[in-house]
């Protein structure tokens, strides 16, 4: 009982991954807390196994804001596990997820809690502001590289899955969790897929991003983005047509088997409405394929109908596979989930 009154009490709750921040952890989480003007809302940090004094300076933080609570990982895991990890602690309906180096300033969270209210939307997410941000060259090529690679391959109405702080309604983050996979770079976008194939209701709010970091690309070295690269693609795949499909040895014949009487029908009609002049290295072989040994009378319209009937036997052997893939249940991942 005491359990559920206190909840009632919990609005918002920010979480904060923080990861070797030991000189300034101190000092952004009071201001985080200054921050939120006295809505009810706890800021759980995850110290994700650092090697500073993070956690030491995240407690003495939680002995000034009593609606602090510092949680260790002993390893560490990535940024995705750190927050995944602060979730399982969370009380609040908001669930915010915010980095702790401050590049962006935490009065954004205000702001992005408002427009989750005002647009009665389920995810809001910070994008940064292309026109009031300036980043390091390298930084900003790769970020319009990514940017456009998410694009091509994710039906996203949002410019920007990477920017460090998001708005959860609890419910999303409750179904999107269970079906992620990816822990480090790529999370975010694997989450707002998640939250995306529910049928959740995604805005997105501008913020500024003050970058404070040494070198062109901050924390994200070459392996990091090559990593980052990887996973999106990993990504795709669990979330797409052919990871839900599954199609077996016999159903990958049946595609093939398209194909080809795509191609024989092709050919067929095209010499029935054309001739066909090859050069004398594809002669030999086409003699033998396009079956030029019997009469063009016979032989063109006989290519047609061979391949139309392929295409529809291939065509109804397919409609069977689709069909079972319709009717299988949900697995619980990406690729099998069952708007809202």
């Amino acid at each position: 009982m005491a359990k559920s009154q206190t909840r009632k009490t919990i609005h918002h709750s920010i979480i904060v991954p923080a990861y070797n921040e030991g000189s300034h952890i101190y000092d952004n989480l009071l201001a985080i807390c200054d921050s939120l003007k006295g809505r009810y809302a706890e800021i759980i940090v995850v110290d994700d196994g650092s090697t500073d004094a993070t956690l030491a300076e995240c407690k003495r933080a939680a002995k000034v804001r009593r609606n602090i609570k510092p949680v260790r990982l002993q390893n560490n895991e990535g940024k995705g596990a750190s927050l995944f990890r602060g979730f399982a602690e969370a009380r609040g309906e908001s669930i915010v997820f915010f980095d702790s180096d401050l590049e962006i300033a935490p009065h954004y969270i205000v702001k992005l809690l408002a427009v989750m209210q005002e647009a009665g939307a389920d995810v809001v997410a910070g994008v940064k502001d292309q026109a009031i941000n300036r980043f390091p060259a390298p930084r900003r090529l790769m970020s319009a590289l990514y940017r456009n690679t998410v694009k091509l391959l994710f039906d996203l109405r949002i410019t920007d899955t990477q920017t460090g702080i998001k708005v959860f309604k609890r419910e999303v983050l409750e179904n999107a969790i269970p079906r992620m996979s990816v822990s480090r770079f790529a999370f975010d976008l694997e989450l707002l897929v998640a939250a995306s194939r529910f049928g959740y209701k995604i805005v997105e709010y501008p913020v500024e991003v003050s970058y404070v970091r040494k070198g062109g690309m901050g924390r994200m070295k070459f392996g990091s983005l090559f990593a980052t690269f990887i996973d999106t693609l990993k990504i795709y795949f669990r979330a797409s047509f052919w990871r839900w499909l599954e199609p077996s040895a016999g159903t990958q014949f049946w595609m093939i088997f398209f194909v080809l009487g795509v191609f024989l029908a092709g050919i067929g009609f095209a010499k029935i409405l054309s001739p066909v002049i090859l050069q004398p290295a594809l002669d030999k072989v086409s003699y033998i394929i396009f079956l030029r040994f019997i009469p063009a009378a016979i032989r063109d319209p006989m290519l047609a109908l061979a391949g139309v009937l392929i295409v529809l036997v291939s065509l109804i052997q397919l409609n069977k596979s689709l069909l079972k893939a319709f009717a299988r249940k949900d697995r619980g991942d990406l690729a099998g989930i069952l708007r809202k």
